[in-house]
């Protein structure tokens, strides 16, 4: 049997995290890799973080994160686990080093039209790779997100609004507004609640389940329920990335730019 990558919690992995050891993904994490792998001189066509990052995304793929293990990871190199182990130190530093690589998928292009262009296709971008990516949510979203290719995102939006006319602080929360809802909507999508191209997929007998509702209750899902369940996937995004832009004219509007 293959066994699981070991986490922060798992004393029996051959590397045993220290008591106090940063968590993989924060910010003290990133800093001590990046000094470490500054460190590194590795051998031509040796192992490297890089060829492992990518066989790990083969791998969650083509069978999910349950497949994801040592010995899966260190077959396709024809190599032992402790050479593996030299790289990263549990599965929850390997998934945060997937989740940043992902990451760096999204495209940083301006459009020549205007910060509310950009910044549209900036979040049209992170939906997009989002939703692609192979890990699941669950493990996603356990993670801080500081790597170099979420702080790279992090900055382009930071620039877009305070290029726009936000103040620092605003600049600040309305970056924050915008991957919560960003990641928020791409995460339901994925999920088996999500919605489809036809609407919600979990939608069929909605008629008839308001018909065994009491008939004085839920009138507005009685009037407009329809178009709450036959809503598109794309339609809904597009939609509350409308309201969120709205939202950050107003701000520029109430500070007069």
């Amino acid at each position: 049997m293959s066994r699981q990558l070991p986490t922060e919690s798992d004393e029996s992995g051959p590397v045993r995290q220290e008591f106090l050891a940063p968590k993989p993904g924060s910010a003290e994490w990133w800093t001590q890799r990046d000094a470490t792998d500054a460190k590194r001189r590795p051998r031509s066509g040796g192992l490297t973080t890089a060829r492992i990052i990518e066989a790990a995304l083969e791998i969650l793929r083509d069978g999910g994160l349950e497949a994801l293990t040592v010995r899966a990871l260190a077959e396709r190199f024809e190599t032992s686990n402790a050479s593996l182990y030299r790289h990263f130190a549990s599965r929850d530093e390997l998934i945060a080093l997937i989740g940043d690589h992902v990451m760096g998928e999204v495209r940083l292009d301006r459009t020549g039209r205007g910060w509310r262009a950009d910044v549209e296709a900036l979040m049209s971008e992170m939906r997009r790779v989002i939703l692609g990516q192979p890990l699941p949510s669950s493990a996603a979203r356990r993670m801080s997100a500081y790597g170099p290719n979420m702080l790279r995102i992090v900055d382009a939006a930071l620039g877009l609004f305070l290029e726009a006319g936000l103040p620092n602080d605003e600049a600040a929360r309305t970056t924050i507004s915008m991957i919560n809802f960003v990641a928020g909507s791409a995460d339901i999508d994925r999920s088996a609640a999500g919605r489809g191209p036809r609407g919600d997929t979990g939608s069929a007998g909605f008629d008839r389940l308001l018909d065994r509702l009491p008939a004085d209750r839920f009138q507005a899902l009685r009037a407009a329920g329809h178009a709450y369940t036959s809503a598109p996937v794309d339609d809904v995004f597009a939609h509350g990335l409308a309201i969120f832009l709205d939202g950050v004219t107003s701000q520029l509007a109430a500070t007069g730019r």
